[in-house]
This record gives C-alpha cells, structure tokens and sequence, in this order.
C-alpha cells in the first residue's frame, strides 16, 4: 500500500515540505531522513566525489556571483523592533501513527531596535498530535536581558513517541541490518522534561551558567497493534541482560548543571565570526527513581566561525565532547546530550539531524561519546521583503562521531548474539552533504539539508528539511 504525503513539519519541530510516496512498511515518522536503499560501494565513491566537488565549485563561484549582485554587507539591512511572529502548520499522515496535525510558532521580541539582531525575549510553541497517538508538545523562553546581566532560558515539553529509535550500544559493536521489520530497532518512549538555566557574566565575554533538569522516561515495546509480538532489539536486550529490570520501564532523572560560557560570536543564530564554547558539569543523584542509578558527566562543546570573505563566506567548525566519569547511567539517559539552552525540541544522539547527518537517529550511543560537525556558509544579500529582512544561504558539510566510552561492553561481547554484538570494534562514523538555508531578520533559519552515511552500517541518505543552523 503506497501513502501519499505532504508534511510542513516533522514531529522534532522541524520545518518540512515533503512531497513523497513511500511504502507503508518502510516509512516511521521518527526517521529524521528520507532513506534511498541500494546505494552500492561504487556510488558511495561516487557520492565522496560529488561532495567534494560542491565544497569547491560553490567556494569558488558562489561568492563572486553573490558579490556580483550586490557589494552590500548584510549588516546593511533594516533593523527590526517591538514582535515578530512567524507561525507555521503542522499537517503530516503516517500509515502506522495516523494523521498529524498541529501548530509551530516563533515569537521575537527585538525591543526598540538599537540591540538587532539580538532579541530581548524569544519564545517556541509547538503543539502536534498524530491521531494513534504520538505528539510534540514544546514550549521554550529564552531572554539574554529578562535580568541585566543575567540570561534566563526555560523549557517544558511533553514528548510521547510510538517508534523511538533504539539500536542498542556503543556504535559499530552493535550491528545494523535493514532487513528485519519496521518496530525491530522501536521502543515506545513517553518523555516529560523541564530545565532552567541561568547564565552570568565573569568578566568581559566569560559567563558562568547554573541550570536543573528533571526528566521522566516512560519506557515500553512498541504498542502498535501490528507489532505486538513482533521480534525486537529491546527484548532481546533485556533478555541478555543489558538492560536491567529496573530501568527497563524507565525512570526519572534529576541534573544539577554548573559550567562556564564563552562567547566572542558576533550574533547568535547565523554568526560570521567568533568563539562559542561551553563546559558544563552535570550531577545525577539517585533521588527521584532510587534505583541505583547516580553519575556524573562533563560535557564540552567549541564552535568556531571565521569570516573568509565579508559577511558573505563563513568557515565553521564545531567539536564536542561528553564522558561519564563516575557512576551508572540508566539504558533510558544514554542517547541525551546534556545542554542547559535547547535549540529544537530533542538534544540527543549521535545520529540524525542535531549531530551526525544523514546517520541514523541514536545510533552511536555510549558512557562517553565525541563528535565534529565542519561546514562553509556561504551568504546572499539582505532582500527586504514584507518588512523583513532576508538572504539565502549554502552549507556544504561534513560530520563525524564515535564512541569514546563504551557502555556495558563486557556485557554485550558475552550476549553470544549477533544482532546484540557484532564482533567488530568501534570506529568513526562519518557522513558529509550539503544545505539551503532561508534566513529571515538574521534569526528565524529555514533549512534544506541532504546527507548521506559513508558506511551502509550507519544508514544511507536522505533529505531534511529543519529549522535553525546545526550549531
């Protein structure tokens, strides 16, 4: 049965116009991307050559045709006051969830104009429902001037998902193999989640950050009528005890954040030049879920933007870094990637759109993981357009991750299955693609990217289309 699909949005807050016919057992609203099987060792080849290729026929011709239009810098656009909002509809159908329906909504505050493009107060609202069931229900406040001197940021979402991506541990150590059924690699995965954060400043561009964070999983085997019963990945985890019974159904877990910011970045959502690092310390008590469960992580995060021409061509780099030092993490808490600002309405992985694209969604997972994320952006000029302020925008990039510390390993070696251990040792996953972007008032991003997966093992390519630069 073919399902025919139009989708303004997917259920991660990412914008989307799609246009597809998908087979009713190959497409999952949780898959970040539009995979195209039967991608051989030949056209992988291909595909490198093709990416690099791009990376140097837009570096050499795309910034001479964008001068040739207009010698202006983008800083030359109007500045914005008082609101802006830019609200989307939500409108999807998926064959296993059901028809989706929904609102997204941005909300600026810009102030009488004299801090732009800096906001004085930022709110996202999403609300979506899929008629079976599944949902995003978001909502975030930021605001840098709410307090002087101090930035707030809160966040309180509501995230039931039917099929939620679980390929198990540490990376390449767990195989993946597209032919077993849809729910194989599915867990049903129900997430209320509230952080604060609260930023100050040292001195000059140093801030210190403060944040708390409370999360609840509520974990199950995929409750699709088609699939009860059906082989899983989950149960089988749990039968070779890799996941114990006391995390199996979930739990709660609590965070107390601190860490220090640094941020020399010229503007936020699209800067051309500028150091944004962060190192938060993150400390789990057993307080809530008492099962046994405390442990403390360190999370490290440095993005880097130079100006190779103007405001018109951007190098920018990112490397990130979390381990696990003391304690036990819950099977549940392995894929979250601790932040105390969220960006969309998901900070997990590696894998999928908010890491490692064109990599299945989770699948790196491990007690320490590290990844890089490189792109050149390259810029139109400012169109004023309906009283706002627009240009176009192109991203080749090229991403990698790995594990770095293993998660229950020893566990996994001695499962004596080859769906749960592969026999091979974990390596770097790579993907590398290239992006549009519609950028309006220099902080609402409409994005257009395609990545594809170096390794078969890691998925194959596929099309996204999102809101906000990765970093």
């Amino acid at each position: 049965m073919i399902s025919k699909r139009i989708r303004l949005f997917n259920s991660n807050g990412q914008f989307h116009v799609m246009f597809s016919h998908l087979f009713k057992k190959r497409h999952s609203i949780e898959k970040k991307y539009l995979y195209f099987r039967g991608m051989n060792e030949s056209s992988v080849c291909i595909f490198k050559l093709i990416i690099i290729s791009l990376f140097g026929l837009v570096t050499i011709l795309y910034p001479k045709i964008s001068y040739a239009i207009s010698q202006d810098s983008l800083i030359n656009s109007q500045n914005k006051k008082g609101w802006n909002v830019t609200p989307f509809p939500e409108i999807a159908y998926n064959s296993d969830l059901g028809f989706q329906y929904g609102i997204y909504c941005e909300l600026y505050d810009f102030g009488n104009g004299e801090n732009y493009p800096d906001y004085t107060h930022k709110f996202c609202i999403e609300a979506a429902r899929f008629t079976k069931g599944s949902g995003v229900y978001w909502f975030f406040y930021d605001s840098p001037q709410l307090w002087k001197n101090h930035r707030f940021s809160f966040d309180v979402a509501y995230l039931p998902d039917n099929m939620c991506d679980f390929y198990g541990y540490n990376g390449r150590s767990a195989p993946y193999s597209d032919t077993h059924n849809d729910s194989f690699y599915k867990i049903d995965r129900k997430q209320i989640r509230m952080i604060f954060g609260l930023q100050g400043k040292i001195v000059g561009q140093l801030n210190w950050m403060a944040g708390i964070s409370w999360q609840k999983m509520m974990i199950q085997p995929v409750s699709l009528k088609k699939y009860i019963g059906a082989d899983n990945l989950y149960n089988r985890y749990i039968k070779a005890g890799l996941i114990n019974q006391n995390e199996a159904k979930g739990g709660n877990v609590l965070q107390w954040k601190a860490g220090i910011v640094y941020d020399t970045r010229d503007r936020e959502a699209d800067p051309t030049q500028g150091i944004y690092g962060k190192a938060i310390f993150a400390f789990s008590p057993d307080w809530t879920s008492k099962n046994g469960y405390s442990f403390i992580r360190t999370t490290l995060n440095v993005c880097y933007y130079q100006s190779l021409w103007k405001e018109h061509l951007t190098l920018a780099g990112r490397i990130g870094l979390q381990l696990t030092p003391v304690g036990r993490v819950p099977f549940y808490f392995l894929s979250d990637i601790n932040t105390y600002y969220i960006r969309q309405t998901y900070s997990e992985g590696l894998g999928g759109t908010n890491n490692i694209r064109g990599v299945l969604r989770n699948r790196i997972t491990g007690n320490g993981i590290g990844w890089t994320n490189i792109e050149l952006r390259l810029r139109s000029r400012v169109i004023r357009l309906l009283k706002q302020n627009w240009y176009i925008g192109m991203n080749p990039f090229f991403d990698a991750g790995a594990v770095l510390q293993p998660y229950r390993l020893k566990l996994q070696k001695e499962s004596n299955d080859p769906i749960i251990y592969s026999g091979k040792n974990e390596c770097l996953h790579t993907s590398a693609g290239i992006g549009l972007k519609l950028v309006m008032n220099h902080n609402f991003v409409l994005s257009a990217e395609w990545g594809a997966a170096f390794s078969r093992e890691d998925g194959t390519n596929g099309i996204d289309l999102g809101i906000n630069y990765l970093f």
